[in-house]
């Protein structure tokens, strides 16, 4: 085919191949593969003989099963990294460096339309190329391609449209009128386009240029996005969604989005449908007629920036401030997360066959996808949230823990049961401490406010309130008697306040950078803090002056710990160094080097070990008396969180890799692991000697028996940006960071809450 110049039909009859229903599935397997190694070599294969398309064998994944039948027979050696299996990006076009605001694909699926705020492209799917190129009047802001791929329409800021042939780039239609387009859709077989803006909607024939209709809606929103048929259009309210006829103007169906910023939506094929991306990472989907919610999938990090139906209507595709694409399963809420653009990503759309998706970005690439059913997928529900941070209580019986939907939960780690949802505060918690007897909690937001509330009230005002801090608090954590809370922050300062009259006891100040953690040392007379400028400073609190500051690290301190006797602390870092450090001195007294960033650092209960876990995915143990460092290898991923059991004979370790894992510190080797999460679990610790607890990505807490590695109880978890969690001595009081700038104190038995004054905003 390629002979004949027709290597394009060869890949477009290949994936013809791959949907027939009759083939089986080693076949389907074998024509996939032929079709991505063809596109993936396109222009290689175009530019050279027959004699060497054999080397484009090198670039097969190993699990190929073409690669499995000639690779035996290769007599050299390969030595560039070759990928265990296909990648789901199929394919990367750059386009100069320019954002790509919105992509459509033509209903062939061979080519997408991608728009750049100046130019349009039409690319090949298959070939990876660009087909064409139409440089039109003004800035763009929405564009449309017919089902044959021949024409392409853009609508413009400045108002108006145009519609062009797109192999002889000449125009075909347009309309001049000054109003902002924003939305475009063919109809009638792609004899004619409509178009909507917030005064509008018209429909104008492309053979006559003749505008058909001009109706004046009875709403006056902005369109957002048409039904396949262009029947009906979706306009964005305030906090509503109106469907309109667009054929009238007249209102079919509100929706309403209390409290919600809506930023896109698109219908279902069938227009039955509607999802909704939001500001706050979510997505709605709302059945039209019944004007009924029926699902939430929460993921997202960042705002839903652009949101589309697959061809057969059950599935979503969606991108986000976040970088991330994703794929979600209308009936179960199942995730598929792609990884890959480099900035945001503000479009895609889905191929009529319901097997690609196509992305633009802001990092100026389109990437296609290849979203077959069967890949890797996992759970997402509206009970669930990433989890950063888990605080376990003083009689191991309770676990403590925030969520993106401003609450503070509690769970019985036995029964697994929730003891209580406590709403408090305006925005999103990611900084939670407890103080030590249990009855209060303290919050910190990604902002300046800290707040304390007393936990044994059902409805929650602080009773202490801190302002202060001049950008986000990063870390919170109570003072061995609970009378008083630190809390680091962006702002560069430490702040230290006593809950009990509401006012800011000190502001520590000599970072010249963040400072991501504090800790108090145990007789509560010191705290120590790490920073991203690469210092960990020793503060006396009673002078509120550093007294040590130790220098030496050539990276942030991603994590430190004082020894329970207050004569050492322990510092992991960046610069791939764990080092232990003379509070007295503020010497070096040991150092151990990594091959990648150290994120967790514990001291052993009698102070006679270290242990560091590692991005290079080894974890260090020290004996600091003998001086004999145990390295642990076993994880195939970032070590993010390692702690000792009570008797100092045992480590328990979570990884990137999702499992947890245990090991024996006499022989050094693996004793358990643990499997079941299915994301990064960045928190594990011991609960008694028998069991052991952990938090992940996931949006789980699981709890494992030590004895036979098996899972015990499985919690769904609420939580999402918490970087910290601390439980008082006697599980009487929680802090909790919140994104409203607050960090807040909760006292368990009597309710009140405290809100620290510390932290203003700006």
């Amino acid at each position: 085919m390629n002979v004949l110049g027709k290597l394009s039909h060869a890949v477009a009859s290949l994936r013809k191949l791959e949907l027939h229903s009759q083939i089986s599935a080693s076949v389907r397997r074998a024509s996939m593969e032929v079709r991505r190694l063809t596109s993936m070599s396109y222009s290689f294969l175009e530019s050279y003989p027959l004699q060497i398309y054999y080397s484009a064998l090198m670039q097969l994944p190993k699990k190929s099963v073409i690669a499995k039948r000639f690779r035996k027979d290769w007599n050299w050696e390969v030595t560039c990294e070759i990928t265990e299996d296909w990648e789901r990006c199929e394919g990367v076009l750059k386009l100069e460096d320019r954002q790509v605001d919105s992509i459509v694909f033509s209903n062939d699926g061979r080519t997408v339309a991608a728009c750049t705020g100046s130019e349009i492209r039409i690319l090949g799917v298959e070939e990876l190329k660009d087909l064409s190129v139409l440089r039109p009047r003004g800035g763009l802001s929405c564009i449309a391609l017919s089902s044959d791929g021949r024409s392409v329409a853009a609508g413009f800021r400045a108002g108006g449209i145009q519609v062009w042939d797109v192999e002889t780039k000449n125009e075909k239609a347009q309309d001049i009128r000054k109003e902002w387009i924003s939305c475009i859709i063919f109809v009638c077989e792609d004899q004619e386009v409509t178009y909507g803006s917030s005064k509008s909607i018209c429909r104008r024939s492309i053979k006559s240029n003749e505008r058909l209709a001009d109706i004046r809606p009875v709403s006056k929103e902005m369109p957002q996005s048409f039904s396949s048929d262009g029947k009906k259009i979706l306009l964005k309210g305030k906090d509503h969604i109106y469907i309109l006829n667009a054929e009238t103007g007249d209102k079919i169906s509100t929706l309403e989005l209390p409290g919600s910023q809506m930023r896109c939506a698109a219908f279902a094929g069938d227009g039955q449908k509607v999802a909704s991306g939001l500001d706050d990472g979510t997505i709605r989907i709302f059945n039209v007629q019944s004007r009924i919610e029926e699902a939430r999938l929460l993921g997202h990090m960042g705002a839903v920036t652009s949101i589309a139906f697959s061809g057969d209507n059950k599935r979503i595709v969606s991108s986000s401030f976040d970088g991330t694409v994703r794929i979600w399963s209308v009936l179960d809420r199942k995730e598929m997360k792609l990884v890959g653009h480099t900035a945001v990503v503000m479009s895609v759309a889905y191929s009529n066959d319901s097997l690609r998706v196509a992305s633009g970005s802001v990092d100026g690439t389109v990437r296609i996808w290849s979203v077959e059913p069967g890949l890797e997928e996992r759970q997402s529900s509206v009970d669930q949230y990433r989890v950063t941070a888990l605080a376990l209580s003083g009689d191991e019986q309770r676990l403590f823990y925030a969520s993106r939907d401003r609450r503070i939960r509690i769970r019985n780690v036995d029964s697994g049961q929730e003891e209580r949802a406590l709403l408090i505060g305006r925005d999103h918690v990611h900084t939670v401490a407890i103080s030590n007897d249990g009855k209060h909690v303290a919050t910190a937001a990604r902002g300046k406010l800290l707040e304390i509330y007393n936990l044994a009230y059902s409805i929650y005002v602080p009773v202490v309130t801190m302002k202060g801090h001049e950008d986000f608090i990063l870390s919170v954590i109570f003072s061995p008697d609970d009378q008083k809370v630190a809390s680091g922050s962006h702002d560069r300062t430490i702040r230290i306040c006593d809950r009990k009259p509401g006012k800011e006891e000190k502001k520590l100040e000599g970072h010249g950078n963040s400072v991501w953690s504090v800790v108090f040392s145990a007789d509560g007379s010191k705290l120590v803090s790490g920073s991203s400028d690469n210092m960990i400073r020793i503060w006396d609190l009673e002078m509120e002056t550093t007294v040590v500051t130790l220098r030496g690290h050539t990276g942030p301190v991603l994590s430190i710990a004082f020894s329970s006797d207050g004569q050492k602390v322990v510092s992991g870092s960046h610069d791939k160094t764990t080092r232990i450090w003379n509070v007295e001195t503020g010497e070096v007294q040991q150092q151990e080097t990594h091959k990648g960033s150290v994120w967790s650092v514990a001291f052993s209960s009698n102070n006679s070990k270290v242990v560091s876990g590692c991005s290079d995915t080894t974890i260090h143990v020290w004996d600091l008396e003998g001086g004999k460092v145990t390295i642990l290898g076993g994880h195939i991923a970032a070590v993010l969180s390692v702690t000792f059991s009570s008797d100092q004979q045992q480590v328990v370790s979570g990884s990137h890799d999702t499992t947890v894992r245990l090991w024996d510190l006499k022989t050094g080797k693996e004793m358990r692991r643990m499997d079941g999460h299915t994301d990064s679990v960045q928190f594990v610790t011991f609960q008694g000697d028998e069991s052991v607890l952990s938090a992940s990505y996931d949006g789980t807490y699981r709890r494992w028996d030590v004895q036979t590695s098996k899972q015990q109880t499985e919690m769904v978890g609420l939580v999402n940006w918490v970087k910290s969690i601390d439980v008082s001595s006697d599980d009487r009081l929680l802090a909790v960071g919140m994104n409203d700038s607050t960090v807040r104190i909760l006292d368990v038995e009597t309710g009140d809450e405290e809100i620290l004054q510390g932290h203003a905003l700006t």
